[in-house]
């Protein structure tokens, strides 16, 4: 009964703080808004890119026209192209020249053909226009060394594959699962859907959690801790009263988080997967509970407002840490030490158990939300068996 007035309390002020609700709204739709805006604005953007011609014959002709409908079919670019005029415009990202001697070059058996390219620095679209360029680039040169090698087998009188001649090894690429059998298409498109998706995790935990983490503070600086303080509630009561409260903030974030994770997983896998989405939301639930756990623990052993704060704003750090190595790093296959570092981050489980899922290992993925709820449960007696009455009271 007195852990309900605690929690009751707790749910009154988090539905009053509009802003927090607010931000959390807006945060939860920051990755995949995040996503689609890059896409979309790469397509809008208008970045001419000069194609300048500087040789008259048939292959640099040819060369040039592939490379113009290459560079027109990418959206944002534009291609600018100049015949004759070998100097560079004004009001491009990149140009892209052919020189003179370029066709005779192409059509001879042993000389370079050169292609000079341009950047402007500081311009992102170049990367594109580079990227462009050297697919176009990479299908001359295969054109080329085949027509060389052909000259050259007629003329030594062999019969071969110029293929094989110029690419004699052919690296076989497959797919495979942890036990060693061939991985469909769609596993491996949800195990690097998993990896974005954990990611995604901290958009939402990070306001959720600056919304629950100083539970106890609060008390201690709006004065409400000295009512507390001499009233007849427990270290228990206190401690289920405020995580009744934040498990408000944690069914909010997590309802917010479900709806951006069905677009954005919608969006990229072409469907809906009621498990994954299920998982991460189960593992944004457990991370904002541990939150305020942990920092309701630490704001009760460590004396002092700003001391508390400095350690809670350690702790969404520590998050900040895992969630965005979850992107680049296989935790499994890390050096024990560094290994036992990221085990003992609670947050570490929320990653493995999406990414444990999303390849379909479902009791692997369980075992690891169950160990963020246990850390979760003994961060809490912790910090029951911690409170003290005259912790909740303001220092002068």
């Amino acid at each position: 009964m007195r852990a309900s007035v605690i929690a009751w309390k707790e749910i009154l002020e988090f539905v009053r703080d509009r802003r927090s609700i607010a931000l959390m709204t807006v945060s939860a739709f920051l990755f995949p808004l995040l996503g689609l805006v890059i896409t979309g604005l790469q397509t809008k953007q208008m970045a001419r890119v000069a194609i300048i011609i500087c040789d008259s014959g048939s292959y640099a002709k040819s060369f040039s026209k592939k490379l113009a409908a290459a560079i027109r079919s990418t959206p944002g670019l534009i291609p600018v192209v100049i015949q004759g005029e070998c100097r560079l415009p004004e009001g491009i990202v990149a140009a892209i020249i052919i020189p003179k001697g370029f066709s005779i070059n192409a059509s001879s058996l042993d000389k370079p053909v050169f292609i000079k390219f341009y950047r402007v620095v500081g311009k992102a679209a170049a990367d594109q226009a580079a990227s462009v360029l050297n697919s176009v680039a990479a299908s001359l040169a295969q054109n080329i060394s085949i027509q060389r090698i052909k000259i050259i087998a007629e003329r030594a009188g062999l019969s071969l594959n110029p293929n094989y001649v110029r690419n004699p090894v052919y690296l076989v690429t497959e797919s495979i699962s942890s036990g060693g059998a061939p991985a469909p298409p769609s596993l491996v498109k949800r195990a690097d859907v998993a990896r974005f998706l954990a990611f995604s995790v901290f958009f939402v935990l990070n306001p959720a959690a600056i919304a629950v983490a100083d539970a106890i503070t609060r008390e201690r600086e709006s004065g409400t801790g000295e009512l507390l303080a001499i009233s007849p509630i427990t270290g228990l009561d206190l401690l289920l009263g405020k995580t009744a409260g934040a498990l408000v903030a944690a069914l909010i974030a997590g309802g917010l988080d479900a709806t951006a994770v069905i677009a954005y997983v919608y969006i990229v896998l072409g469907g809906i997967d009621p498990g994954l989405i299920l998982v991460h939301v189960a593992g944004v639930l457990l991370a904002v509970l541990v939150t305020a756990a942990f920092t309701m623990f630490i704001t009760l052993v460590v004396p002092g407002q700003r001391a508390a704060t400095l350690i809670a704003s350690l702790i969404t750090g520590l998050a900040t840490i895992v969630f965005l190595s979850a992107l680049f790093v296989d935790y499994n296959t890390l050096p024990v030490l560094v290994k036992g570092i990221f085990y003992s981050i609670p947050y570490t489980y929320v990653v493995l158990a999406i990414k444990a899922y999303a390849l379909q290992q479902e009791s692997l993925a369980i075992t690891y939300l169950a160990t963020l709820l246990a850390l979760t449960i003994i961060a809490l007696v912790g910090a029951a068996r911690a409170y003290k009455p005259e912790r909740l009271v303001k220092r002068i």
